[in-house]
């Protein structure tokens, strides 16, 4: 497919990535839904109105100013408006009607793409002689924000100089780079979900700092798990990538143990070779590659359904941390973090960034 976009067949944000996020402009301070092509975003409110239907549940859910309505319709609906909106963007004979939904992507301002109901984050870890199933703890979904979204600087109890116990702000705010996964389709209670349904339920991925105050942790490892120390913020990218968008970027995942329980044994056993690498003030300080991660997408989703619990639209779930380097944040400094996939036929896409400035505590 080629589009009419100028530089949109070389960008990374090309006809075969399409990720959407909520944006407003000066002109128009609504916030609505906008699908992104090179740098322009394309207005889904306005190509709805322009067109003959406008009461349908598909476009009715893209005039809301969240993705969460659009997350309920499930994966025919999903996959219907990613072709209406590739045909847009291809089809010569509707350039010059769909140009009109274009602004740059310069003078627009992103907005958090939905409102995340229930955030659960997994362990990238896997313990000595523990490879029995994912692990993963419950997340504050409160406190995740938008990718441009300052941070303020946790207070907790920590060590002071001398040894003793004090509260005050972290002394070791962590950056913790993960790939999140936004949950549309909905699961029965006490129904659960196997891997091979991955595709049913996950709408799209998203990048994630997940961050960690390390010296809060001292204090809750031994206890019922990470409740300050990663409770303050999780920093999500303003914009969602389609599982549809990936599918070129499917990779073999490293061999298991064949003693793995069969809800979490899969037909087709694959992650996503997703190349991430995180800044620091425009310095590179680390990179990771998510594709070897010992559990796939697919098996956390499993495990989060394995005990009866449901799925609702909204849902976001962490990979766990593809990349965590030791690196001592001070105030005003910024953190980015970018991953590009393999596309079809050779080209590249582009994950949306996220990128946090860290500011004083108010404490």
């Amino acid at each position: 497919m080629n589009c009419w976009v100028p530089g949109a067949d070389a960008s990374p944000y090309n006809i075969h990535n399409l990720p959407y996020g909520v944006f407003s402009t000066a002109e128009e301070p609504v916030p609505r839904i906008g699908v992104r092509i090179a740098d322009q975003v394309l207005d889904l409110h306005k190509a709805v109105l322009s067109g003959d239907c406008q009461t349908c549940a598909a476009c009715t859910a893209l005039r809301d100013p969240a993705l969460n309505r659009l997350l309920t319709l499930g994966r025919e609906a999903w996959t219907q408006v990613r072709r209406q909106v590739q045909e847009a963007l291809t089809e010569p004979s509707l350039e010059s009607a769909a140009s009109l939904w274009l602004t740059p992507v310069a003078e627009v301002e992103m907005h958090a793409p939905l409102l995340v109901t229930d955030f659960v984050d997994f362990t990238a870890r896997v313990p000595r002689g523990g490879r029995w199933h994912p692990r993963g703890s419950g997340g504050r979904a409160s406190t995740v924000m938008p990718s441009g979204m300052d941070l303020v600087r946790p207070a907790g109890h920590r060590r002071g100089d001398l040894g003793e116990v004090v509260f005050g702000p972290t002394r070791a705010l962590d950056i913790e780079a993960e790939v999140g996964f936004i949950v549309g389709g909905e699961s029965q209670f006490g129904r659960p979900v196997t891997p091979d349904a991955f595709e049913d339920h996950v709408f799209g991925a998203v990048l994630l700092n997940d961050w960690t105050a390390r010296d809060f942790a001292e204090f809750e490892n031994d206890a019922l798990g990470p409740f300050t120390s990663k409770s303050f913020a999780t920093s999500m990218s303003a914009w969602v990538t389609p599982i549809d968008a990936l599918s070129a970027a499917r990779t073999a995942a490293p061999a298991q143990d064949a003693d793995v329980a069969s809800y979490l044994k899969e037909s087709d056993r694959y992650g996503f070779d997703l190349r991430l690498s995180i800044e620091v003030n425009g310095v590179s300080v680390a990179g990771a590659r998510f594709g070897e991660a010992y559990w796939t997408p697919a098996q956390q989703l499993a495990q989060l359904t394995a005990n009866g619990s449901v799925l609702r639209p909204g849902m976001l779930f962490g990979s766990g941390e593809a990349a965590s380097p030791p690196w001592r944040l001070e105030n005003g400094d910024v953190v980015r973090i970018c991953a590009t996939a393999p596309g079809p036929r050779g080209t590249t896409i582009a994950l949306g960034e996220v990128a946090t400035r860290v500011i004083p505590s108010f404490g």
